[in-house]
């Protein structure tokens, strides 16, 4: 193992934390039949602190053009040389992400400070590496008989006693997880539709592929850099940790390559702005998105899960169906809110779906007023439907959080759906509003609603129509009435 390296004001010098760079300039140079540049050392160092060719030229004031050129005419080269020496790598290397992953693979890795573990020989061969299909996309290890699926391994992670359905979405989320190594998912909906449980279930599922587990909720309000401290502590990471979030987040992104961790950030919500369209953060929490965004970002061995009503702009940005960045809308049950219905012991199960249609399965909205049915109506469903009234109970509470999150537009638009009733196209909607709003801030309000599953979308003839849910469209006008 290397020395801890000495102060220096080079660019990317942190990456000497975690590489044994002294050993690999050598090789390199070995590989290069000469010694390597300054302007290579600072690439590389770049590289291995896993910016991309674009973050690299931002920060050294150059043109993205320049660094690309350099590491596809000289250092990507030098490495495959390095590699193919020792019979690593056969294949041409093009992507950036593939350097540290190289690198760490044939031994040039530090070992996690205080872990007990010795560095990989460097004369492995990197079998996995001959294959064309990139690392990021291979499907994990099946779970290690060395590793116990259950607490302490499994920290903070929510008891799932009662689980409905959900087949569908647990499948997909388990091919995104397990199979394709997604880094950043999130799982979004409204209040109530079992985004917790789902996640929950998702845990217990495929935990055992990982070596840390740990849930973690955002209620506390925790300032970023305490966070990612408290989650290094967590995690068992034996580092000391450093001063200010920049220089913690290092160690953290560190220990997320050298160990597959699953960690699941709980209503991401609470750290985003109320009054403004959605996915704006707090004052003073702007340091979260850049942890999203470094996770997502880089090529490492673990994933990070997000649950929350509101979708956070860097999923927003990153993700797409051949990215590692993904995120899923929590609908309602369908027909397995039978389950919650029949649990309850209510009758004329031949008018179940009316409920649940109306409810639009929210499991928390169905088990609400199936105990409201049950209590007040002796479980009979059809008195219940005869009173012709959608009763919300408890659920309004929620609903009013929600509601009260919507920045003017966004609650003006949802005033206009719910005063028109049925599904109307988008010029329905712009005549309602004040006529100063322009066409453009209208459709970011709709937008910005789609994202906090608050407004439905139908197809009639060829148009989109927008319309509400109607326990919301409920909600909305008998806030209305109110004002």
């Amino acid at each position: 193992m290397a020395p801890n390296p000495k102060p220096s004001h080079e660019e990317f010098a942190e990456a000497g934390l975690s590489w044994d760079l002294e050993q690999l300039y050598l090789d390199l140079a070995e590989a290069k039949r000469k010694g390597l540049t300054r302007v290579e050392k600072q690439y590389l160092r770049g590289l291995l602190c896993y910016h991309s060719p674009n973050e690299i030229a931002e920060r050294l004031h150059v043109a993205g053009d320049t660094v690309r050129n350099y590491l596809s005419k000289g250092l990507y080269r030098y490495i495959e040389e390095l590699l193919i020496r020792r019979d690593c790598q056969s294949d041409r290397l093009i992507d950036w992400s593939r350097v540290p992953q190289l690198l760490e693979k044939a031994g040039y890795r530090l070992p996690v400070a205080g872990s007990t573990e010795s560095p990989p020989d460097r004369e492995v061969k990197l079998d996995e590496a001959r294959s064309p299909v990139p690392a990021t996309h291979s499907p994990l290890p099946p779970i290690s008989p060395g590793l116990d699926p259950t607490p302490p391994t499994f920290l903070g992670v929510p008891d799932v006693t009662v689980f409905y359905g959900r087949e569908a979405e647990l499948a997909v989320l388990q091919q995104w997880v397990t199979e394709e190594q997604c880094r950043l998912v999130a799982l979004l909906g409204m209040g109530g539709i079992g985004k917790t449980t789902l996640a929950a279930k998702l845990v217990q599922e495929i935990g055992g592929h990982f070596e840390r587990v740990v849930w973690r909720s955002l209620r506390d309000g925790l300032a970023a850099e305490d966070f990612v401290g408290e989650l290094l502590s967590t995690l068992g990471a034996e580092v000391p940790l450093p001063d200010g979030f920049d220089a913690s987040l290092l160690p953290l992104m560190a220990f997320l390559h050298q160990r597959r961790c699953l960690l699941v950030f709980e209503d991401i919500q609470l750290i985003l702005q109320s009054g403004e369209l959605v996915g704006q953060y707090q004052s003073g929490y702007d340091l979260y998105g850049r942890l999203l965004r470094q996770i997502g970002e880089e090529a490492h061995r673990s994933c990070l899960l997000v649950t929350g009503w509101e979708k956070p702009r860097e999923v927003t940005l990153l993700e797409g169906g051949s990215r590692p960045v993904r995120s899923l809308s929590v609908k309602g049950l369908g027909e397995a809110s039978r389950q919650i219905l029949e649990e309850k012991g209510l009758s004329h199960p031949e008018l179940w779906d009316e409920l649940i249609a109306s409810y639009r399965g929210n499991p928390l909205a169905l088990t609400i007023i199936a105990t409201t049915i049950q209590d007040l109506f002796g479980g009979n469903v059809a008195e219940f439907l005869s009173q012709s009234t959608l009763f919300l109970g408890d659920f309004t509470y929620l609903l009013h959080q929600q509601f009260s999150r919507l920045a003017p537009l966004e609650q003006a638009v949802m005033d206009s759906l719910a005063s028109a009733k049925t599904p109307v196209p988008l010029a329905n909607v712009r005549r309602q509003l004040d006529p100063s709003a322009h066409t453009s801030d209208i459709l970011k309000a709709l937008e910005s609603l789609g994202r906090r599953s608050l407004i439905e979308k139908v197809t009639a003839s060829g148009e989109t129509l927008f319309t509400l849910q109607p326990m919301i469209m409920k909600f909305v006008m008998r806030q209305s009435s109110k004002g």
